[in-house]
């Protein structure tokens, strides 16, 4: 009687009566939907997919997720989360245990939220397209850029320098993760083989020689991210400490601070 009930019910609210429904969650949707994502790329994701690989009609999914730009935003969600941002602790170097924010310098605060964000789009790069082009707007992926803005208004940011700031910062990582990401599924466009050095004449290009010569093998792309990440820190600073007149303890603190992003 109670399942013919609950079933009558289901019907009533228009939702499909599946065995499965009851075990049904959102969390299970859109862990099911990253699965189909890093497996099988962000073109192969669908709600009748996502339905068969989660055992249910299509239409269960809608009662969670109403539609396809809910999904695309618990995705956002769930890249974001994967940085530990949204908790106010970085997942950046976690093995060894991150220190706290009261124990870092604002700048050092900021390098750490930037490594931890760049870990997350690069753990999921199938799900960049969605990252890069879908805004932030539910409180979960949200909570990131609050915990940065406290940040950033510590250093002397005003409104709009601090949102130029975030928009700064979030473009130059994502375009990072894009490439790095393309250079790791490599494929037809990346298969040119190595730099024909031997080819190139030592009059017409002496400086690239030297510096491809003196330059380690291994990949460089933590070490031009790091710099790449200092020198906007550093650049964004000293606009701020060119704009604000202020006393001078505070220019002996503001010079500190950029000396730190150095």
């Amino acid at each position: 009687m109670k399942a013919a009930v609950s079933a009558g019910r289901a019907k009533a609210r228009g939702r499909p009566v599946l065995d499965s429904d009851v075990a049904l969650t959102r969390e299970k949707i859109v862990k099911a939907a990253m699965e189909i994502v890093d497996t099988e790329g962000l073109s192969a994701l669908s709600m009748r997919h996502l339905g068969a690989s989660l055992g249910v009609d299509p239409m269960a999914i809608y009662y969670h997720l109403p539609n396809k730009a809910a999904l695309y935003d618990a995705i956002v969600e769930a890249v974001m989360a994967g940085s530990g941002l949204e908790n106010g602790v970085a997942r950046a170097g976690a093995a060894s245990g991150p220190a706290s924010g009261s124990e870092l310098s604002p700048i050092e605060q900021l390098r750490q939220m930037a490594g931890a964000y760049r870990d997350a789009l690069i753990a999921h790069p199938n799900a960049l397209p969605v990252i890069a082009t879908r805004p932030v707007r539910t409180p979960a992926s949200l909570r990131p850029v609050e915990r940065m803005l406290a940040v950033i208004s510590s250093l002397g940011f005003n409104p709009q320098e601090s949102i130029a700031f975030i928009d700064v910062c979030a473009h130059y990582i994502m375009g990072w993760a894009q490439t790095y990401a393309a250079h790791l599924q490599g494929g037809e466009l990346h298969d040119h083989g190595p730099l024909p050095i031997n080819e190139l004449s030592a009059d017409e290009f002496p400086n690239l020689l030297r510096v491809l010569k003196e330059t380690p093998s291994e990949n460089p792309f933590a070490v031009e991210f790091d710099m790449g990440m200092s020198a906007i820190l550093s650049g964004l600073l000293t606009a701020v400490q060119n704009r604000t007149a202020s006393g001078p303890a505070d220019k002996e603190q503001r010079a500190a601070w950029t000396a730190d992003a150095d």
